[in-house]
């Protein structure tokens, strides 16, 4: 058949496949067809395609396959190429002569070379598996071109030539190429040398329409023969059947892969047998690491993952075909994780037993994860693998419900040289047979040399469990820096005494969390264990405080404020998060401002609210440490925001605040304007101190003379206005004019005192002038930057020369001429040159102002100490030489010099001992001489209000606590005093009394007083018991002015004699009974309110402490009370039953009389009240025991009582008629207490002439109620 000619036939193939498509070489050859028929075709190769055209015009394609779909290439006969594509054959032959190859040769080399161009690094026998050419010298070429490519000579592009790849699976797919993907990968990946492809980086290929992840396939398919990426990454990804697929296959052809990470990709068991399957089929990869955690596995996907567990063995993954010429080296798989994958105890003992069996996996295995499985069946495979020596460094078991205590029998004998991670949380521990501890437990943590971090949290530990791991980690000294997780273990009280005793001598912590265990008001003795510890610089806290009363809480943050406030403290980081602390917060913010230790704070979910937000504001004003702060869920207004940003504007050590989402979302529903100005301010704050910054030193020493001063000024100034009050007192007496020295010696104190008060800034002036005369470190800094210029400079003209030479050696014909070369050098030297501005700014500017702050520090610790040491010893001497000049012994006993005075001072012990002791008694005596004269002459006791000076200065951290806000106090409720502080006293308790003229007009009759009959010998052999002590009850009226509200009644050593009370008692004892009785009728009525309508149980935590409180107080009032009445109640029974039959009749116009008899006693005194106290006569003193003394006395105070008793029976008819109330009271017996003659006025002690005298200021139809309201009273 004829051929048309070639230029038409080429002009028809171009139009036929289109202008896009370029085609690399021609040719003409012959088809057998049917019999010994042969056609013409036209093979045309592309750049990855294989076109078969008809050799007609106008042309058409007969027929195209890619070069991937190519099996074999096969050439026996010189003019023959045989072609294997999808196991058919094709046989081609030339036109021309039959010895000649060349247009063979050229076909074959033609095919390779457009392979190479797309897979550089993968030798062709890769993808072609088939290649036989006979001879051998025909694909010499064709072999130099393989070792051209493989030896790195040539040029890959980027990512391993990703780009072409692509295009080249997008042509085998049938599918768009996209260019946004390519431009990802090579200019994203490479700028950032990423050799992990992650499928997510290209899920917005999904809105381009296209159905069930199709753009990924060509993606996922350019890893097949790509060596730049050696970690495949489709995690948390939803893939559609042909793109897990398309993985498969990548797995069973790449030479590369040594990461593949396909977690919660919906996989299921099939998945997990084709996997096996496609990695045992490929021996050449270098796998280290597969994850297929949060797949539904079960144990029979897992079966098969057994058998190649069980065959893995490290290769040298490619090192004779890869770019790199040295190859990698071999490497086994170190990474497994299985996690949440359903398995149960029986697919774990296979995939165990497959661990032991294969001899490379104890070396190799560096990661086991098994987290999420049920292992609650026994894993004695896993137990049997874990006991061997293995290289496993991180063994995650958590929330497998296994036996913690099994598990560490096995480690104990395997896993005590590598394992470095172990995570055992969520699990039990041990079993319900044995409660026993295994003394494995305790012996792991002695004897492991490289663990690192323990995760115990959510385990329910025992008691002997934490102590084990505590005890065992304390005896350990190989290992150091370890991270240790307790938390959510509700470790309780029992715990929490465990942690106080041990943790401070585990000195191997770095990081602690005790997180959520309900330590609640034992966390304070905690913390002020844990800050003992000097290792742990990572501290978690949080969630131990939402069930505790508050004024708990006051003591748990003073523990936490002290531990920060320590000067060796090396806490770094503290989390006390979501515990709901509101105010109790606030201590711990004003202990923030002068912290030099915390540089990592989280103190959110604690309702701080903008009280809060402005403590933390003043805080960040003055702190220079803490770099990060977590401040959420704090219920913090715009206010609050404001007041941080503005705080933020001075501080340039804060670098990371996460955003407030939670807060923030509140306050851009009120003003979102607003709301966004403020974050953007404080955004902008932190962006700038990410950038290293020199600040001034001056600030840091202004601080630490306000902390100095602030607590030294008053007392340093009363101590010398003390001493120089006793100088210029022996100076004016002139009594001892040997003690000269001793007066010099205590101006000269003076004088130092003064001096001292500034000393600081005089230290602060020191470095000021040392600067302005020309800092050393500044100037150092200088030169070095300036040498360092040089250096570069020479080092980056030297890099020029070399880098022409080896242009030079490369292109020889180029470069050959001088004047280009001389070119190109002085363009190399225009861009090699670096600004002297640029490496100043670099050395003085950014590592010089670290270097410059961390001295300024350096330099503000030095003048804080030396000026705190000096005052100390003024404050010390002052009080010295002022306590030995008033006695008189300074001046006989001091030296004559100041030098040998200040050595004596501090001379020995004995000495410093017994002036101690003087002390003491001389400050015992000022306090009993001020107890016992409350004369107007002293007043001190009416000094209360005024804030007392400590004799004590306090120590230097706590002077930068800041003290309270009254605006947060304001604020908060009211909280409860704390049960250690001392009792609170009234201002004007002590006070003169005005003195009384006038009695009393409130009659004296009590309701609470009427009792049931008792038996006269009921409680008084316990009221009166021998050997005790009879109780004092005071007699004074409960409505007089010196009666007391409170009153405890045991005490009787403290009770003294007053001028206006008289009898044998004192005026105390004379209120106690009328206070006790009152008290008594008010808790009783008190109690059926009570009873009546009971409180709702459902309150606030501070309401609920109020309320116990006041139960508490009533309950003990009541109690006391009670007790007091029965037994006054039971001693009256008695005088009532030794009367005589006739007063039984009379009880009621009795009451009455009491009242006047009362009256007039008190008219009596207010007459009388300068006389003499004495006792009463014929009332003997009440003693111990009981005999018929007290009987007779009681029956002669009732007979007393009777003589004032009207004797007109007509009368009483008479009242009876016109008040009918009062004869339904006749029934009514009212028994009285035997104690009315002692229910005295104040006028009571005046001398009784006669009986018949009566007060000038009392007449008796004042005094006696003759209408019988007695009754009432009583009744009432």
């Amino acid at each position: 058949m004829d051929c048309q000619p070639l230029t038409v036939l080429n002009d028809s193939i171009r139009q036929c496949l289109g202008r896009k498509v370029k085609l690399t070489l021609k040719v003409l050859v012959k088809v057998e067809t049917r019999g010994d028929k042969t056609d013409n075709r036209v093979l045309a190769f592309a750049s990855c395609r294989l076109f078969v055209l008809t050799a007609k015009v106008p042309t058409r394609v007969d027929q195209h396959f890619h070069y991937l779909d190519i099996q074999g290439i096969e050439s026996r006969k010189p003019n023959q190429l045989c072609l294997t594509v999808c196991d058919r054959v094709y046989t081609y032959y030339t036109t021309h002569e039959e010895n000649s190859s060349h247009e063979v040769d050229t076909m074959v080399l033609s095919l390779g070379t457009a392979l190479k161009n797309i897979f550089p690094a993968v030798p062709l026998v890769h993808i072609i598996r088939k290649v036989d050419i006979q001879p051998l010298k025909r694909i010499q070429q064709l072999e130099e071109l393989e070792r051209a490519t493989l030896g790195g000579t040539r040029d890959m592009g980027p990512c391993g030539g990703f780009s072409t790849q692509y295009m080249c699976m997008c042509d085998y797919h049938a599918l768009p190429y996209r260019e946004e993907v390519a431009w990802d990968v090579d200019t994203i990946y490479l700028s950032h040398d990423t050799r992990e492809l992650y499928l997510h980086d290209f899920d917005y290929l999904e809105q381009k329409g296209m159905d069930n992840n199709r753009d990924l396939i060509p993606i996922i398919s350019a890893l097949e023969y790509n060596t730049w990426f050696r970690k495949l990454r489709a995690s948390h990804s939803k893939l559609s059947h042909e793109a897990i697929e398309r993985i498969l296959h990548v797995v069973s052809k790449s030479l590369s892969l040594e990461e593949v990470y396909l977690d919660n990709i919906g996989a299921k068991a099939e998945f997990a047998n084709k996997l096996s399957l496609a990695l045992l089929s490929n021996s050449n990869i270098p796998l280290q690491k597969l994850d297929l955690s949060h797949n539904p596995l079960e144990d029979k996907g897992l079966n098969t993952l057994c058998g190649l567990v069980a065959k893995l063995s490290p290769v040298a993954g490619g090192a004779i075909h890869i770019s790199n010429p040295i190859g990698r080296q071999a490497k086994g798989l170190s990474h497994l994780n299985l996690s949440h994958c359903g398995l149960t105890g029986k697919g774990v003992n296979m995939l165990a037993h497959s661990l032991s069996v294969n001899k490379y996996m104890c070396q190799t295995l560096t990661f086991l994860s098994l987290a999420g499985n049920s292992l609650r069946d026994d894993v004695n495979n896993l137990y049997n693998f874990l006991a061997q020596p293995n290289a496993l460094k991180t063994l995650d078991l958590s929330a497998t419900e296994c036996a913690i205590d099994a598990v560490f029998g096995a480690l104990l004998r395997g896993c005590t040289s590598s394992l470095a991670n172990l995570i055992l949380s969520r699990n039990s521990f041990g079993s319900k047979k044995t409660r026993e501890m295994l003394p494995s437990f305790k012996q792991y943590f002695t004897s492991t040399l490289a663990l690192k971090t323990l995760t115990l949290s959510q385990c329910k530990l025992p008691a002997d469990a934490l102590k084990n791991v505590l005890l065992g980690l304390a005896c350990n000294e190989n290992i150091s820096e370890v991270d240790l997780d307790l938390s959510s273990n509700q470790l309780s009280a029992t715990g929490a005494q465990i942690l106080e005793s041990c943790i401070h001598g585990v000195r191997c912590l770095a990081a602690l969390d005790i997180s959520d265990n309900g330590l609640e008001t034992q966390l304070g003795p905690v913390v002020a264990a844990i800050s003992k510890n000097k290792s742990i610089k990572k501290l978690n806290i949080g969630r131990n405080l939402n069930n505790i009363k508050s004024k708990h809480v006051y003591h748990v943050m003073e523990s936490v404020v002290q531990m920060i406030q320590e000067e060796d403290c090396v806490l770094e980081s503290l989390s006390i998060n979501d515990s709901r602390l509101k105010t109790d917060l606030h201590n711990l913010l004003n202990a923030l401002g002068s912290n030099h230790c915390l540089q990592s704070l989280d103190i959110s979910g604690n309702y701080m609210s903008d009280s809060g937000a402005r403590l933390l504001a003043k805080a960040l004003q003055i702190n220079s440490k803490l770099q990060y702060i977590s401040y959420d869920r704090n219920n913090v207004t715009l206010q609050g925001y404001s007041d941080i940003a503005y705080a933020l504007q001075s501080n340039y050590s804060v670098k990371f605040m996460p955003f407030p989402v939670h807060d923030a979302m509140l306050c851009m529903k009120t003003a979102p304007e607003r709301t966004e100005n403020i974050m953007r301010r404080i955004q902008d704050t932190l962006y700038r101190n990410v950038s290293p910054m020199k600040y001034s030193n001056g600030q840091a020493f202004r601080l630490q003379q306000g902390f100095l001063l602030s607590s030294t000024q008053q007392q340093v100034d009363r101590l010398v206005l003390q001493t120089g009050e006793v100088v210029r007192t022996i100076r004016r007496s002139g009594s001892d004019l040997g003690g000269s020295n001793s007066i010099q010696w205590a101006e000269g104190l003076i004088t130092d005192a003064d001096s001292s008060k500034q000393l600081i800034t005089h230290l602060h002036d020191v470095v000021l002038r040392r600067d302005e005369a020309g800092n050393p470190i500044e100037t150092k800094l200088h030169q070095l930057s300036a040498d360092l210029h040089a250096v570069i400079t020479n080092y980056l003209q030297d890099t020029v020369e070399s880098m022409v030479r080896s242009a030079q050696d490369k292109c020889p014909n180029v470069l050959s001429e001088e004047k280009v070369v001389n070119d190109v050098r002085a363009a190399c030297l225009a861009k090699s040159q670096l600004s002297s501005e640029l490496v100043e700014s670099a050395i003085v500017e950014q590592a010089g102002s670290v270097i410059l702050n961390k001295v300024n520090e350096v330099n503000l610790a030095i003048a804080s100490t030396v000026s705190d040491r000096v005052i100390d010893e003024v404050v010390e001497s002052l009080s010295k030489t002022c306590k030995n000049l008033q006695s008189g012994e300074g001046p006989r006993k001091r030296a004559s010099t100041g030098t040998e005075m200040g050595s004596r001072e501090r001379g020995s012990s004995e000495s410093s001992s017994r002036s101690e002791r003087s002390d003491t008694v001389s400050q015992g005596d000022d306090t009993t001489s001020q107890k016992s004269d409350p004369s107007p002459l002293k007043l001190e006791y009416l000094n209360l209000a005024t804030p007392q000076l400590a004799s004590k200065r306090k120590s230097l951290h706590g002077r930068k606590l800041r003290p309270q806000s009254v605006v947060a106090e304001s604020l908060d409720s009211v909280s409860e005093l704390p049960s250690s502080c001392g009792q609170l006293q009234h201002l004007g308790k002590a006070r003169p009394r005005r003195v009384k003229t006038r009695a009393p007009t409130r009659p004296m009759g009590r309701a609470d007083l009427v009792e049931e009959d008792h038996d006269i010998s009921e409680g008084v052999d316990t009221f009166f018991r021998p050997g005790s002590s009879t109780p004092t009850t005071p007699l004074i009226s409960p409505d007089s002015e010196n009666s007391p509200r409170l009153l405890k009644y045991g005490s009787t050593s403290s009770v003294e004699s007053s001028p206006h009370t008289g009898g044998g008692r004192t005026g105390s004892e004379r209120g106690s009974i009328e206070s006790l009785t009152r008290s008594d009728s008010l808790a009783r009525s008190e109690s059926d309110v009570t009873r009546d309508s009971p409180r709702p149980r459902t309150k606030s935590r501070d309401t609920e402490e109020e309320d116990e409180e006041e139960e508490e107080e009533q309950s003990m009032e009541e109690k006391s009370s009670r007790s007091v009445s029965s037994l006054i109640g039971k001693l009256a029974s008695e005088g009532v039953l030794k009367r005589s039959p006739d007063m039984s009749a009379r009880k009621a116009s009795t009451s009455s009389n009491i009242s006047s008899m009362d009256d007039k006693s008190r008219s009596e005194e207010d007459c009388k009240e300068d006389s003499p106290p004495r006792k009463m006569a014929g009332l003997p003193k009440i003693g111990v025991g009981i005999g018929g003394n007290i009987l007779a006395e009681m029956k002669m105070m009732q007979e007393k009582r009777t003589s004032f008793l009207p004797k007109d029976d007509d009368r009483d008819k008479e009242e009876k008629k016109d008040n009918p109330s009062s004869s339904l009271l006749a029934s009514v017996r009212l028994r009285s207490t035997g104690l009315a003659d002692s229910l005295k006025s104040p006028t009571n002690g005046f001398p009784r002439g006669s009986s018949g005298n009566k007060s000038p200021n009392c007449n008796r139809d004042s005094c006696i109620d003759t209408t019988g309201t007695g009754g009432d009273l009583g009744g009432r």
